[in-house]
């Protein structure tokens, strides 16, 4: 008998055409992330953007660099801006350092038109959200909860610093504060897929349930991403027939 976790992670090779996008730059994910997990308080932050087809940080094509906003981190205090830390184009630093506490990090490329051949024009919305811990804490407080930080949000119910490969962890998508219900959840972690594949294969895949709720299920410790996809019709499809909200969420599994 297949153990749940072996049916909704490895054994899966998703090719779907409505979320696997045939045009290369929306093949691309954007996600931050930091070194480690295991991050020291009263000291400066250091955190990368990125934005690749894969799920490894590089340097980010130049056409894409003013499209990318810079990290904004959320914690305990409120909000704390980052500027760029002087050496690659997606490494980034706060502006003061972090005390102990939970915190969130949002970045948002820059809403964009395209189509891809013959086919309608869409406007894409791509936005992610990082959850970390600096200083060992692991409080729920600040990252279970919305942050309508943007439209198409996924949002741990648990603090992910207590999960570890093996275990599991609900999470829950919301669209404009609702649940989302029958949503994708896809996910990959660090070093799953090989280079030059586009990302194409998954290593967990799940629809919501009517709570906008899916149990993710790793089998592995690491960095993860999750991502999920929704397209809503435009009534004035003179610039776009759909707005498509690309939203990530990222974080440390096993510490």
């Amino acid at each position: 008998m297949w153990k749940k976790s072996t049916l909704y992670l490895f054994g899966l090779t998703i090719l779907m055409a409505g979320l696997c996008l045939s045009n290369a730059a929306l093949a691309h994910s954007l996600w931050l992330e930091t070194a480690t997990a295991k991050l020291d308080a009263n000291k400066p932050l250091k955190i990368d953007v990125g934005f690749n087809e894969g799920f490894e940080v590089v340097d980010i094509l130049e056409e894409g660099v003013p499209n990318i906003s810079a990290p904004v981190i959320l914690g305990p205090s409120g909000e704390i801006t980052t500027k760029l830390a002087g050496g690659k184009n997606y490494e980034y630093v706060t502006e003061k350092p972090l005390a102990a506490g939970s915190y969130l990090g949002f970045a948002e490329y820059k809403p964009f038109i395209m189509g891809h051949g013959d086919s309608p024009k869409n406007k894409y919305f791509m936005t992610n959200k990082y959850v970390f811990n600096v200083g060992g804490a692991k409080s729920d407080d600040l990252v279970t909860k919305p942050q309508a930080k943007s439209a198409l949000e996924i949002i741990p119910l648990s603090n992910p610093a207590n999960l570890k490969a093996g275990g599991s962890l609900k999470v829950q998508v919301l669209f404009e504060g609702k649940p989302l219900a029958r949503a994708t959840v896809l996910g990959d972690f660090r070093g799953f897929n090989p280079a030059g594949s586009w990302g194409l294969a998954k290593a967990f895949y799940c629809n919501t349930d009517k709570k906008g709720e899916v149990d993710f299920l790793p089998v592995k410790d690491g960095l993860w991403i999750l991502k999920v996809r929704h397209a809503v019709p435009n009534a004035d499809k003179s610039e776009a027939a759909e707005t498509v909200y690309l939203s990530n969420l990222t974080f440390f599994v096993g510490g």
